[in-house]
C-alpha cells in the first residue's frame, strides 16, 4: 500500500514539498539553513551582476599584459640565478 504524504504547502513563492519540522530546534535549524541558502545564492547573483559590469581587456591588451608578466618572470629568474652564482663563488670558491 502506498504511503500518504502531506500535500505541499502553498506560499507566496509557490508550493513547497518540505516536511514540517518536528520541534522548535528542528524548526530553528530549518530557518537557519534557509537563511544560509538565501545568503549564498544572493552572493552568487551579486557576483554575476558585477561580472557583467567589468570592462574586460581587448585581446591586444591581454597579450601585451601577458608578455610583460612573462618577461618579468624571466628577468627575476635570471637575477635570482645570478645572485645564487655569485654567492656560490664567494662561499664555495673551490666548488666544494
Amino acid at each position: 500500500m502506498k504511503s500518504m504524504t502531506t500535500p505541499p504547502k502553498i506560499s507566496a513563492k509557490g508550493p513547497t514539498n518540505r516536511p514540517e519540522p518536528k520541534s522548535k530546534a528542528a524548526e530553528s535549524r530549518a530557518v537557519e539553513r534557509e537563511k544560509r541558502w538565501r545568503e549564498v545564492t544572493g552572493w552568487f547573483r551579486s557576483v554575476a551582476s558585477e561580472m557583467k559590469r567589468v570592462t574586460w581587456p581587448s585581446r591586444d591588451e591581454w597579450v601585451a599584459a601577458t608578455m610583460v608578466v612573462v618577461g618579468l618572470v624571466v628577468i627575476v629568474a635570471l637575477w635570482t640565478r645570478l645572485i645564487s652564482w655569485i654567492a656560490e663563488l664567494i662561499f664555495h670558491p673551490n666548488g666544494a
